[in-house]
């Protein structure tokens, strides 16, 4: 019913899509002296975007290449430009939980985090970086890419079909032929039509397991616990916590990005109280942002995923790797 209502407003705002595409097609857009590579997808919401754009680093890096990562740091605190860097300390509050989670997990990477993603992508060259990672770039048109890659949700690619705010689409499917290469994500059974001229790549993900606050590992399978996420697709993490084994009191999903509070971290320590859990467990990403904050009296977990490419030699062929 709330995606009929809306739907006047999708149609408006498929005409701007209209002007904008048309805008883009004509634009120049900006060069620079590097190779960019743009990780996006066309919906709303997690589809392991970036997952894979810190995968891609890590490949490049391996090989020995100068790698940057551009990012917008979503939800941050404070906005001012700022360059973090792999293996170091790293606050989230001036980068953004996904700057933050890459920085802390990939040791050697340079990370700029600016509102205005060409800006930081023309420092990056600047600064001798060869290769230059967008994420979430497939919409930011206005830089030259030499590679487009898109990731797709493999069980609901398109949501519902319809364009914002009826749907989660941020353009129609046919957007996709912009791509250079589609990445399906755990896809499902359900036959997905996608241009043919493109190539796909399947990946998948894999549960590593449950951490302490700390970084310990801890076996929760079949413990009782109140699951917890800021994520655009938080049931896609609730399925990960079932299929690891944990017996979920309760899950309570919070919005994309979400900025945790006092009220908010009492009313989860309460319900892991109430319900007689073991604890609480969230993904990497929400933990960041809570480490500082939360209650030594009530244990807090995260739940480790990776993803994984079938077919990665061939990928990076692709890429001309």
């Amino acid at each position: 019913m709330r995606a009929l209502l809306l739907l006047p407003l999708s149609a408006i705002y498929y005409i701007i899509y209209i002007i904008w595409n048309i805008y883009w097609q004509k634009k120049k857009s900006v060069k620079i002296n590097a190779n960019v590579i743009s990780i996006g997808n066309i919906t709303v919401g997690g589809a392991g975007k970036t997952s894979i754009a810190g995968h891609l680093a890590e490949a490049l890096l391996a090989r020995g290449k100068k790698v940057a990562l551009v990012a917008r740091g979503f939800g941050r605190p404070e906005k001012a430009p700022v360059i973090v860097y792999g293996g170091e300390e790293t606050d989230w509050r001036k980068c953004g939980d996904e700057p933050a989670i890459l920085a802390r997990t990939i040791k050697g990477l340079s990370i700029y985090v600016d509102s205005n993603k060409t800006e930081a992508a023309i420092k990056a060259a600047h600064d001798g970086f060869e290769y230059i990672i967008i994420d979430d770039g497939f919409q930011h048109r206005n830089l030259a890419r030499v590679y487009d890659i898109v990731c797709l949700d493999g069980k609901n690619p398109f949501g519902n079909g319809l364009l914002l705010p009826s749907g989660r689409l941020r353009e129609p499917k046919k957007a996709l032929r912009r791509a250079n290469a589609i990445i399906l994500i755990d896809p499902g059974s359900n036959s997905i039509k996608l241009p043919t001229a493109v190539p796909v790549f399947q990946a998948h993900k894999k549960i590593i397991g449950i951490k302490s606050l700390t970084g310990e590992p801890v076996d929760l399978t079949g413990k009782k616990v109140i699951g917890f996420c800021g994520l655009g697709n938080p049931e896609s993490f609730h399925s990960s916590l079932e299929t690891y084994g944990c017996q979920i009191a309760e899950f309570m999903p919070f919005p994309d990005h979400h900025i945790y509070d006092e009220g908010d971290i009492f009313e989860i320590s309460k319900r892991v109280c109430l319900s007689e859990a073991v604890g609480a467990v969230t993904t990497l990403k929400d933990l960041v942002k809570l480490e500082q904050l939360w209650p030594a009296d009530i244990s807090l977990h995260y739940l480790e995923i990776v993803i994984e490419l079938d077919n990665e030699s061939e990928f990076y062929k692709l890429l001309g790797l």
